[in-house]
């Protein structure tokens, strides 16, 4: 404040200045870079292992679906070599590459069922002097387990290692960014679910309609007409019990808030604009998707209570 003429006139607050980092000796330099060497090749090996479960879920998935698509379309060729108006020609036009294609799905099956799992790697088998190494897939649940104990690995490395305080809240912003695509793809996963469950409701709900009004008078479309209700009140029951959507939507609304956040702490502005020094602003950022973390984990947890005592908590 300033007294000019009886007046006093405030002036613009100073902006604090960061305190200046405590120089480091030789040692703990060599000590600091030799951590951070280690955190990289721990952070490059768990992004090859997360290479090699996407493999493994990919074959895994072709597998089933080569299980489901040859039988089913060599019962579909089966079912057309016995229908009487189609003739030879068209039948042998349609059963030669059909055949072909089955096979190839069965043959699929059979391969990918027997070796499954991510790329080629050397695997060493046993312990002590009786240990091998040998050339094969790691199994899905094999890479599962060591992305785990990887991620175990990282966070000792972070905890026990000679990062100061900026340094680990740096790193957790890095991975609340990494947690965003985490989030929005069991979003996505947990919405596809639903979206399907609710088309055999509309297709279901109408198709019963429309086969109960055909077959009023009895006959074989009243079996039809049960397999549609049961399967309409399955995906009604699964709707309702285990809450896709509320799934989707409460994961999604938690990616969507850490972005903002992040995005906010990026650009200065919102919380952020007001914080004086970056060491503040990333305190309040490590807050704040700490914070949401922990809502999302406890939504998480109430939905998966029973329905009675769900309703309970949500009051």
């Amino acid at each position: 404040m300033v007294e000019t003429g009886g007046r006093v006139q405030r002036g613009a607050p100073k902006r604090r200045e960061p305190a200046p980092a405590p120089a480091r000796s030789d040692q703990q330099r060599k000590a600091a870079l030799a951590a951070n060497a280690a955190l990289l090749a721990l952070n490059a090996e768990i992004r090859e292992y997360e290479h090699w479960a996407v493999v493994a879920r990919r074959r895994r998935r072709l597998a089933v679906l080569s299980y489901g698509f040859g039988p089913v379309l060599l019962l579909l060729l089966y079912v057309l070599f016995w229908l009487p108006w189609i003739s030879p020609s068209t039948l042998v036009a349609i059963g030669a590459p059909g055949l072909l294609i089955a096979i190839a799905c069965c043959v699929t099956a059979y391969r990918l069922s027997r070796d499954p799992g991510g790329p080629m790697t050397s695997v060493e088998e046993g312990t002590g002097p009786n240990s091998k190494v040998t050339e094969r897939r790691r199994t899905e649940g094999e890479i599962e387990l060591l992305i785990a104990t990887k991620r175990d690995a990282r966070k000792l490395q972070i905890t026990e290692g000679v990062f100061d305080q900026r340094t680990r809240q740096l790193i957790y912003k890095d991975d609340a960014y990494a947690e965003i695509e985490k989030l929005r793809s069991d979003s996505k996963k947990y919405r596809n679910v639903n979206n399907v469950l609710q088309g055999v409701l509309i297709i279901g709900s109408i198709s019963a309609t429309a086969a109960s009004g055909v077959s009023s008078g009895g006959g074989p479309l009243r079996w039809v007409v049960l397999g549609v209700t049961l399967a309409v009140g399955i995906a009604s029951g699964f709707m309702g019990y285990y809450k896709y959507k509320e799934r989707s939507f409460y994961l999604q609304q938690t990616a969507d808030a850490i972005e903002h956040e992040w995005e906010a702490f990026e650009v200065g502005v919102g919380r952020y604009k007001y914080c004086d020094t970056e060491e503040i602003a990333l305190k309040e950022f490590v807050e704040e998707v700490h914070r949401l973390k922990s809502e999302q984990r406890k939504r998480q947890q109430n939905l998966e209570q029973p329905p009675e005592t769900r309703n309970t908590g949500e009051l």
